[in-house]
This record gives C-alpha cells, sequence and structure tokens, in this order.
C-alpha cells in the first residue's frame, strides 16, 4: 500500500511539474509563436521545434523560420560551449569549417547536406553569445541575402530556453517553396540536436 502511494505521489507531483512548465513556456511564446499544447509538451520533454514557410509569388519569395529548444541545464553551463562558434565544425556533422571574425561579427559556415540544394558557404553577422540576451542576426550574402533575424537565450524555471526567429523576402530562388522548407525546418532541428547533446556538460 506504502509503494503504491509513493508511486501515485511520484507520477502526481510529475504532472504538476509538467503543467507548471508548460504555463512558464506558453507566458514566454505568446505572441511569439502559437505552439498548441502538443509542442509545449514536446518542449518540456526536451525537443526541438522547427517550423518553417516559404510563399512564392509572381517573381518574389518569402520565407520564415522559427525554431526553439528548452535545455536542461542552466544558461551558464549552456553558453559556455554554445560560444564557442569555431567548435561548431566538430560538433555539428553537417557543417565543415566554422570560423568567427570578432572585428567584423561575422561568423562564417561552410555546410553540405544531402537535403542542401548544394555545398553553401554561409555568412553571418551576429555577436558572440556569451549572456543571457537577445541576439539579432543578419545574412550579408548567398541565396538569402538581406535574411534578418534573432535569437533569445534565457532562463526559466532553472533551464536554459533558446528560441530563434529569421525572416526573408527578395527575387524567387530556383528552388521550390517545399524544398526550401524541408531542408531548412530539418538541418535547424538537427544542428540543435547536436548542439544540445554538446552542451550538457
Amino acid at each position: 500500500m506504502i509503494n503504491y502511494l509513493y508511486v501515485f505521489l511520484i507520477l502526481f507531483s510529475q504532472s504538476v511539474l509538467s503543467v507548471g512548465n508548460e504555463k512558464t513556456l506558453s507566458s514566454f511564446f505568446d505572441g511569439k509563436w502559437d505552439l498548441n499544447k502538443a509542442s509545449l509538451e514536446s518542449l518540456v520533454e526536451g525537443e526541438i521545434l522547427s517550423e518553417a514557410h516559404v510563399k512564392s509569388k509572381g517573381s518574389k519569395q518569402s520565407f520564415t523560420l522559427k525554431s526553439a529548444g528548452w535545455h536542461n541545464k542552466k544558461c551558464s553551463v549552456v553558453l559556455r560551449k554554445l560560444s564557442m562558434l569555431e567548435n561548431y565544425k566538430d560538433w555539428i556533422s553537417f557543417v565543415n569549417t566554422s570560423t568567427y571574425n570578432k572585428k567584423a561579427r561575422l561568423f562564417t559556415l561552410t555546410a553540405d547536406h544531402t537535403l542542401l540544394p548544394h555545398p553553401m558557404i554561409i555568412h553571418i553577422i551576429m555577436d558572440r553569445p556569451t549572456k543571457q540576451g537577445v541576439y539579432p542576426f543578419y545574412f550579408p550574402t548567398g541565396m538569402f541575402t538581406g535574411l534578418k533575424g534573432d535569437f533569445t537565450i534565457t532562463e526559466k524555471d532553472n533551464r536554459c530556453l533558446i528560441f530563434s526567429k529569421s525572416h526573408w523576402k527578395g527575387p524567387k530562388t530556383k528552388y521550390p517553396d517545399l524544398v526550401i522548407e524541408l531542408f531548412a525546418e530539418t538541418l535547424s532541428k538537427k544542428g540543435a540536436q547536436l548542439l544540445m547533446r554538446k552542451t550538457q556538460f
């Protein structure tokens, strides 16, 4: 009887914590991203969410991407490795090189993956993430020249929450909307998953 009571108390406490966590996330994402209960539960469980939308109209194409992950560690732990931009090439399988020029605030990646239309050189103007806050970024070159966005690093309930959003509109590319959505969602999710594993310690 005592064992059953013990199990019940554990399950009850986990349920209460889960509801509290979902409320914390719901409050943060209010006005930023319309997430349903299942998506919030996935974040609580440590899964990565990624959602891309691409639309073509005439000679123009537009692109938005949102992604988020709720790390099980505090931000002080996560940032120790997340800030090591030069090491991403060793941690993310589809990134071949990664460099950061502090003076120019230029983060440069070369990436190659079966989902990418071709090997890519990606230039990103951004600050090195060293503390909690909002970090704007900008693509000065490439297929999505002019892409703008930001990523937020903030601690919620002793767990580091990272949320990124970006948007772009420009001349229509030679790639169908669905293809861009597929590689954007899949690779952003895969990259975040690999970084989450590497920032556990």
